[in-house]
């Protein structure tokens, strides 16, 4: 039998079911079901690879709701990307999470949430084989799995990132926020204002997955709105205020994430903005690479705010544990996280009208102890 015809001819169902899949590989019932629940059984890897590649193919997902919940009426949101996004301490993705679970279990009781905080093949469907209603993504994932989403029309939105063709995302208007900290600065009489960018700090960016000997921003922000968003707008803005840009003051001596890795970069970068072409201000991509630069300025003997001001992009949390409490853009990661699950929620209540929908939400400046006037 042609294993082709099978398929196709069983992805015209509503739902395949085990014997589907069993019947598609040539094998029996269960050993498709020992196989696709990872237990001990004596069969070859090419037929293991052929059961879990044509379980795929026919999009077959064990309805673990009907063995495990009580309540049958219960659907599954799976959220993708913990491996990566939820890895650094104080990252912007724990609170979105965070929001998105207490929002969905407080006000959504017929939904259920999993994450996924599985490491996953670069080049294969990170969708789990149970059976799930819909998914959030945290910034990015792989096309297999976006192509897998979309073929089996399952609802998505992707957090601070963008979405394939049929998926809806949710990201935070970095324009805006540039533009709010170079006024803040600049109303302060700030004139020599710095950008320190991705590339400025040696940080190994969780989503690093190219030539890790290149010293450049890392691979996994390439193409990522945020960095040329953030570092355009900081070049126009410094222009409209007739204010000279400071950036590429610096590259790291090593993209390997290593305490004293970053404690050099950081004290380099430093020694030359600051010391050297005399920045009074710092306007800093993310909240490690601001961690790492306060440091720094505190060890060289610099004053924060006194002689340095640094405002960073983060969201509350991770910016209100630094000592001194830093000045932040807020990247509405509690209001990503809110906005993603009422717009998953209302897409699976009417699933006939889905339309994909970008909601860009508007950035705030929060005003804590590492900004100051300059020193006359």
């Amino acid at each position: 039998m042609n294993s082709e015809i099978t398929i196709n001819d069983y992805m015209r169902r509503e739902v395949v079911n085990l014997y589907d899949v069993a019947k598609a590989a040539g094998v029996s019932k269960s050993t498709a079901s020992r196989v696709l629940n990872n237990k001990l059984v004596n069969v070859t890897d090419e037929v293991r690879e052929r059961i879990i590649d044509i379980s795929r193919k026919m999009g077959y997902r064990p309805n673990l709701l009907a063995q495990s919940l009580s309540k049958q009426n219960k659907q599954m949101i799976h959220i993708l990307g913990g491996s990566h996004a939820l890895r650094d301490f104080g990252d912007i993705y724990q609170t979105a999470v965070n929001k998105i679970v207490t929002l969905i279990d407080s006000d959504f009781e017929d939904y259920d949430i999993t994450v996924d905080m599985s490491l996953r093949h670069a080049n294969k469907s990170e969708l789990p084989l149970w059976r799930i209603s819909a998914a959030i993504i945290l910034a990015r994932c792989n096309p297999a799995t976006v192509e897998e989403l979309e073929r089996f029309n399952i609802p998505y939105v992707v957090i601070n990132g963008p979405a394939g063709k049929m998926g809806s995302n949710v990201v935070p208007d970095d324009v805006y926020g540039m533009k709010l900290a170079i006024k803040y600065f600049a109303d302060l009489g700030h004139k020599r204002i710095a950008y320190a960018g991705p590339q400025c700090v040696a940080v190994d960016y969780w989503w690093a997955d190219g030539n890790k000997s290149e010293i450049s921003i890392p691979a996994f922000l390439k193409g990522h709105s945020s960095v040329h968003d953030r570092h355009q707008t900081y070049l126009d803005e410094m222009q409209a205020y007739g204010l000279k840009p400071m950036v590429g003051e610096d590259t790291p001596p090593s993209t390997k994430q290593t305490y004293q890795n970053l404690h050099d970069s950081a004290i380099k970068y430093i020694k030359k903005t600051v010391l050297q072409n005399k920045a009074t201000a710092i306007i800093v991509y993310g909240h490690m690479e601001a961690l790492n630069l306060l440091q720094a300025a505190q060890s060289l003997g610099i004053s924060v705010p006194q002689q340095l001001s640094i405002i960073c992009f983060c969201d509350q949390h991770a910016c209100d544990i630094m000592s001194p409490s830093m000045s932040f853009i807020d990247l509405m990661s509690a209001e990503m996280g809110q906005a993603a699950a009422e717009l998953l929620i209302k897409q699976l209540k009417s699933p006939e009208r889905i339309v994909p929908e970008t909601l860009k939400l508007q950035e705030r400046l929060i005003v804590r102890n590492t900004t100051a006037k300059p020193i006359e």
